[in-house]
């Protein structure tokens, strides 16, 4: 993931940068981050970014015109305004803006930003594994779970079962931390799947299940809470 943090305050530049580095590490997401002190040279740079940090003010040229430009190139940028003039809000709506930050900044709602934007790309998240000596690309929202095969692993789609090269740690590795949660030491599924479970098995929408051991009971059960409190609506 390529990220662009853009504001004439070095202080605040470090801050947001320090936040995502730290998300991304508690997430498993790899991200670059590139830094810009005005808008000319962040419209000059010739980088495609997913997410773009972008003071409100900025000098001579301020982030709602750079936002525009910006949005002509992508129209799917992640674009986070951050301002300590809230009244700048509606404005800032007609380049699609993702969030609007208040500085100072606010670790939670920057990180709550982040986590609504990695559930969006993990949704058509693209990984590339090596199935049979041949390369294979899938998306995260495809499987249901893994199952670790000695040193190597299987992956289990809704329809199909992918015996990969990669162990299961290795795998796991690649897939968002918020979703695929360890259920036994051989198993790993991803929580969007699970249509119910017990005390020792996961069922799993697609009829298959997986092993639910005693090591693994509360940390899966925290994970699984958390992930419905932040995904699905109690009726």
């Amino acid at each position: 993931m390529f990220a662009a943090l853009c504001d004439d305050d070095k202080y605040v530049t470090e801050e947001v940068k320090k936040l995502i580095l730290e998300h991304a590490k508690e997430n498993r997401i790899t991200v670059d981050i590139d830094e810009f002190e005005n808008g000319e040279e962040l419209l000059n740079s010739e980088k495609d970014y997913d997410i773009i940090v972008l003071d409100y003010q900025l000098g001579s040229t301020d982030g709602l015109t750079v936002a525009r430009e910006l949005r002509k190139r992508n129209v799917l940028s992640c674009i986070i305004f951050l301002t300590s003039y809230p009244h700048f809000m509606i404005d800032a709506f007609e380049v699609n803006t993702f969030r609007f930050l208040l500085k100072p900044i606010d670790k939670s709602k920057l990180f709550k930003a982040l986590d609504d934007y990695v559930r969006i790309v993990d949704a058509n998240y693209p990984i590339t594994l090596l199935q049979n000596k041949k390369l294979e690309k899938i998306n995260s929202n495809e499987i249901c779970f893994i199952e670790a095969d000695g040193k190597y692993s299987n992956i289990h789609l809704k329809d199909t079962i992918m015996h990969c090269s990669k162990t299961l740690s290795g795998v796991t590795k690649l897939l968002p931390k918020y979703c695929f949660v360890k259920t036994h030491r051989a198993f790993v599924v991803n929580l969007h799947y699970i249509q119910s479970y017990s005390s020792d098995t996961v069922y799993l929408s697609n009829g298959e299940s997986a092993y639910l051991s005693k090591n693994y009971q509360k940390s899966f059960q925290t994970s699984y809470m958390n992930f419905l409190e932040k995904n699905y609506v109690r009726l």
